[in-house]
């Protein structure tokens, strides 16, 4: 993949085609949605990534500019950009992607309008900007809510009149880019919060996609074949074989709520990758938001007992939750809460906790026969 600089280091000219030939390769074409284009590694087959690609693609064949993306983050708001920008024909066109949160406002609007000869202190010669730059191609403005209020009215002006002025200059220059926005904000209540003009909301979201999270039921079935995507990545860059994931490990990438959605998945596959030392990912490899793991313990907590708010109440649904998920399999539901199986043991006790119709043997009795032919621990 090649990448040309514009100016400033962390901003890079992307070609989209160069992505997806990089991503794209046969041993991987499986993963991808048979909707989105040939250059763009989407991973999903979820009714929900389904119905919303139909709707960029709707977009992207409208013409429609500029083009808003909503989502929270790491749901693949760049990779959608990325797709309006091929089915607009944007294949020998630079798609360029700007993060408004990474710059300040003087260097922000340098960057996008471009500035003459001794506009400011240290502008010894003109410069092109982004908007200039893109010619016919695709400017993506990654996180627009984070757009300083003092450039929202040159930025209006882009899109209503599709022309612009240099920092310092006296001449418009025509804008012929397709503009794409995306934010993971509630536009409208930065809106109501005064941070984010009316008017310029109201000419962005003229057809809002929003980009579902791993957390929405439909797309859940998403999580095992992005899981799967991942490890296959990571495994034909790192040559080691680890070849999947055991049904435990699954079963838990498949009970998180993932905060940090798409994102959050990979890395989490990445370093299980890393340190599983079996041929498939087991539990003990994946570690999880802990935050997270908090409010899941919350909630099994209140789905039970909701009047009962102590932590060893909470601690105890937990363990019970778990042994519950497991066929009551002690080596299972130790690697599924993290925990050493003597540790397990010892909270069985404390808790008193005992499997349905187990008589006077509970958790005493070790089982550890039984619980060995359930599961194998790794190496």
């Amino acid at each position: 993949m090649s990448y040309k600089e514009v100016s400033f280091k962390a901003r890079l000219r992307l070609d989209a085609r160069a992505v997806g030939q990089l991503s794209r390769s046969d041993e991987l074409e499986g993963y991808f949605s048979p909707h989105c284009p040939p250059s763009v590694p989407l991973v999903g087959k979820s009714s929900a990534m389904l119905e919303t690609l139909k709707l960029i693609r709707m977009v992207a064949q409208s013409q429609c500019n500029p083009v808003l993306i909503l989502g929270e983050t790491g749901t693949g708001k760049e990779l959608a950009a990325q797709c309006v920008h091929a089915w607009r024909g944007g294949g020998k066109e630079d798609f360029i992607a700007v993060n408004c949160a990474a710059l300040t406002g003087n260097l922000l609007e340098s960057e996008l309008f471009g500035h003459v000869r001794g506009a400011f202190t240290g502008a010894d010669r003109d410069k092109k900007g982004l908007f200039q730059v893109a010619g016919d191609g695709t400017i993506f403005l990654d996180e627009i809510s984070e757009l300083p209020r003092e450039l929202q009215p040159k930025f209006l002006r882009v899109l209503q009149e599709q022309k612009f002025r240099k920092v310092g200059g006296t001449q418009d220059i025509p804008s012929r880019a397709t503009i794409i926005t995306s934010s993971n904000r509630d536009l409208l209540a930065e809106v109501r919060g005064g941070g984010f003009r009316k008017d310029l909301y109201y000419r962005l979201a003229v057809f809002p996609i929003t980009m579902p999270s791993l957390r929405s039921p439909e797309r859940r079935s998403d999580i095992t074949l992005l899981a799967r995507y991942f490890l296959k990545t990571s495994q034909i860059r790192s040559s080691r074989c680890v070849e999947g994931f055991t049904h435990e490990a699954e079963q838990i990438l498949l009970g998180h709520d993932w905060p940090g959605n798409v994102r959050e998945l990979r890395n989490v596959i990445a370093r299980a990758q890393i340190v599983e030392k079996a041929k498939e990912i087991h539990p003990d490899s994946i570690v999880l938001d802990l935050v997270e793991t908090s409010s899941t313990v919350a909630k099994c907590m209140e789905e039970s007992h909701p009047k009962d708010l102590s932590l060893e109440s909470a601690e105890r649904q937990f363990i019970r939750r778990a042994l519950e998920e497991t066929g009551w399999g002690r080596a299972k539901a130790a690697r599924l809460l993290g925990i050493t199986r003597a540790t397990l043991h010892a909270k069985l006790k404390r808790y008193d906790i005992k499997p349905p119709d187990s008589g006077e043997g509970g958790p005493e009795n070790d089982d550890t026969s039984s619980d060995e032919s359930l599961y194998e621990p790794c190496p």
